[in-house]
């Protein structure tokens, strides 16, 4: 017989293949184009927009002084979110494990390389997550469990 994923548990899955997903996709894109806007920001292609975005000019001297190889980082440690919560989904404990790390190193490398600084909200925010999965670890098999069971 097997195992019966709790719905929480569920939906925290589905939220994560959304954001960290979306969040992955936007690093990857933001990293490669970085280039370009690098140079359309310097020739001053974006001059005639300040005005109707006051903050623009700014994001983008933010997003333009962080490390190339910051994209890259957050984008390998979201899509290992999403690799936690697919295995979470599968009832495998290594994916809550795979899943709080890449989110403690997201949370760090966006204070200390994105330029962000410490944020209560963030952690507010990752412990709630990181929380909610834990509440199901229950539920969740050791790797070894799971496909023992699968060949009897």
């Amino acid at each position: 017989m097997k195992p019966q994923r709790p719905t929480f548990l569920s939906v925290l899955c589905v939220l994560t293949f959304i954001g960290s997903g979306c969040s992955a996709l936007s690093m990857a894109l933001v990293g490669a184009m970085r280039p370009m806007l690098r140079g359309m920001f310097e020739s001053g292609a974006f001059e005639s927009y300040y005005s109707m975005a006051p903050t623009l000019e700014t994001q983008l001297e933010t997003m333009l002084a962080v490390p190339g190889f910051y994209y890259l980082l957050m984008f390998l440690f979201y899509a290992a979110s999403v690799v936690g919560a697919a295995m979470m989904w599968k009832l495998n404990r290594i994916g809550f494990h795979i899943y709080t790390i890449a989110q403690c190193v997201v949370f760090i490398a966006g204070m200390w390389l994105g330029n962000t600084g410490f944020s209560w909200t963030g952690l507010v925010w990752m412990i709630l997550w990181v929380g909610a999965y834990a509440m199901n670890f229950k539920y969740m098999k050791p790797a070894e469990a799971g496909e023992t069971s699968d060949r009897a």
